[in-house]
């Protein structure tokens, strides 16, 4: 875990391999909703080789910050993005008894800042169609923001942007 930024009990740090345990028990504590809106799918628990996959990052391509509160991760954000492009898949996901506390807005903003040193200029968001707090933190991020339906989920493609 590499701590980049600290503030009223709440750090944020760079998901690295090494995490695996970490991110373990962050899992666990996620609740059947929580995790649906994350994966789009119900996922009862992470095998070992999903959370390889989600510890895969090189800091440019696929990228991951997490908020730790006493030594736990709270919350994920993270963008994964094809070779050559400079639109990245985003996600976060936030601890249910942490939600509404500004996390997601916070991991986003450091997200932000590692996709623009990385070269990402654009974002791309699934997300299901009654996920209203995911929806919002998009529109207050990205004003104007657009949403088109595809496949039963929402969709929407924006600007990295300058502020963080």
């Amino acid at each position: 875990m590499t701590i980049v930024g600290e503030a009223a009990a709440l750090s944020l740090g760079r998901l690295e391999a090494s995490d695996c345990q970490l991110l373990r028990r962050f899992f666990d504590r996620l609740s059947p909703e929580t995790v649906y809106r994350r994966f789009l799918s119900p996922i009862p628990s992470a095998d070992h080789a999903s959370l390889r996959l989600l510890l895969d990052v090189d800091q440019r391509d696929r990228a991951a910050v997490c908020a730790l509160a006493e030594g736990e991760i709270v919350g994920v954000a993270r963008y994964a993005r094809p070779a050559g492009s400079d639109t990245a898949e985003l996600a976060v996901v936030v601890a249910d008894a942490w939600h509404g506390q500004g996390i997601a807005t916070r991991l986003l903003a450091a997200l932000r800042v590692a996709a623009r040193e990385a070269g990402v200029t654009r974002f791309h968001a699934t997300l299901h169609a009654d996920n209203r707090p995911a929806i919002r933190l998009l529109q207050r991020i990205s004003p104007g923001l657009r949403f088109y339906v595809s496949a039963g989920t929402y969709e929407t493609t924006f600007a990295v942007g300058r502020n963080g």
